[in-house]
């Protein structure tokens, strides 16, 4: 039996986030496949904070042994956002980049010495997302093969001179998209072990999408945006053209997620909160179509939730990622600014054959390529090729 030491910085039931979410669904779907999944986490629950909420200690979760360790330092992340921003605007040689990682976090020593101790009892280990600091300092600890979900979009961090050794340690490099997988050739250059694995998303079948309407008392057509709710998403492009939308086709903006910042308080638009998963896939069924609004995407499982239930989405063509769903599929529209955001969202409005078509082609496209049997092979099939282990 394959042993894996999988590494992520927020882990269990109740944990939202992209990164977060893909490290749960992959090593429950190893551990079931014959794979020992071991998680050295934190206790954090929020990445805003990273306060202390799960217990420290050992765990099990649906078959996955969990290891958690505590945050020794919270982050203020007004006063962290303050200092990134000095940080970026500085000459590249006067920056301290460990300081930074320290800054961002989540500072767990205890961590990083029982993967110090413990690594010899793996046989490979996992790592979900490049840019924090469980990552970045956790590989210096480990001398097993290594494959990291880099999860990576082309931000300011992604160039700092710290995260070449992030990018050419680990003996494979696991992509979601293929945008991601030239996104980081570009920056890192081509290197051996690269490879698009994407990732599995379930669609339970029979998904009432009235369900939602009557729970909201809505009863016209809708908008949906799912995610954090917060500047830097490219919402305010949303509500800028909104009330033109609304004047002309009676649209409702719905929006799903946590709120991390103010929404104007205009005719039409609902805000409803966290929702449980299956309210969440109601809305995207009844929804006429989905946002996907920011420029900084590495996956979008929304998008990939939003052709599961059939529903075209209106996507930030500045997002390689969100490009690339839309025009691999034909599961909907891109838009390059307001206007065409403007244009775009009406001509979908005004067409509900044209909805069902892209609603269909998106469906057709998370069946094809993003199937958790196959990505659950080939991440499989990598570890025994590292590990000469079955």
């Amino acid at each position: 039996m394959i042993r894996i030491g999988a590494v992520v910085q927020r882990y269990g039931d109740g944990v939202v986030g992209g990164a977060e979410t893909l490290a749960r669904d992959v090593c429950e779907r190893l551990n079931a496949s014959g794979c020992d999944v071991t998680v050295f986490t934190t206790t954090a629950t929020d990445y805003i904070t990273w306060a202390n909420e799960f217990a420290p200690g050992e765990s099990v979760l649906r078959g996955v042994r969990i290891l958690r360790f505590p945050v020794d330092r919270q982050r203020d992340i007004a006063a962290f956002n303050r200092f990134s921003e000095l940080f970026f605007q500085s000459p590249a040689r006067e920056r301290d980049e460990l300081l930074w990682i320290f800054e961002q976090g989540p500072q767990s020593p205890q961590l990083l010495k029982a993967l110090e101790s413990e690594y010899r009892h793996y046989d490979a280990f996992l790592f979900f997302t490049y840019l924090y600091l469980p990552t970045v300092l956790g590989m210096e600890k480990i001398d097993r093969p290594i494959a990291l979900f880099p999860t990576a979009h082309d931000e300011p961090p992604l160039y700092l001179e710290i995260m070449r050794p992030v990018f050419s340690r680990p003996e494979r490099l696991f992509f979601l998209t293929g945008a991601e997988q030239e996104l980081v050739k570009r920056v890192f250059g081509p290197r051996p072990g690269m490879e698009l694995v994407r990732t599995g998303l379930d669609i339970p079948a029979g998904v009432d999408g009235e369900s939602f309407r009557r729970r909201h008392l809505i009863f016209g057509a809708y908008m949906l945006y799912a995610g954090r709710i917060e500047r830097g998403k490219g919402l305010e492009e949303i509500f800028e053209v909104y009330p033109s939308l609304r004047n002309r086709h009676l649209v409702d903006l719905v929006l799903l997620g946590r709120k991390l910042m103010e929404i104007p308080d205009l005719e039409g638009i609902r805000y409803a909160g966290f929702v449980s998963e299956s309210e969440k896939l109601s809305a995207f069924r009844g929804a006429a179509f989905s946002l996907q609004p920011s420029a900084l995407e590495s996956l979008s499982i929304t998008t990939l939730e939003s052709f599961g239930q059939g529903t075209p989405v209106l996507a930030n063509q500045r997002s390689a990622a969100l490009s690339e769903h839309v025009n691999l599929s034909g599961g909907g529209l891109l838009y390059a600014d307001s206007a065409e955001l403007e244009s775009s969202a009406a001509r979908l409005l005004s067409s509900p054959g044209l909805r069902f078509r892209m609603g269909e082609k998106g469906r057709g496209y998370v069946h094809t390529y993003f199937n958790w049997e196959r990505v659950i092979s080939a991440i499989r099939a990598a570890i025994v090729e590292m590990t000469g282990r079955q």
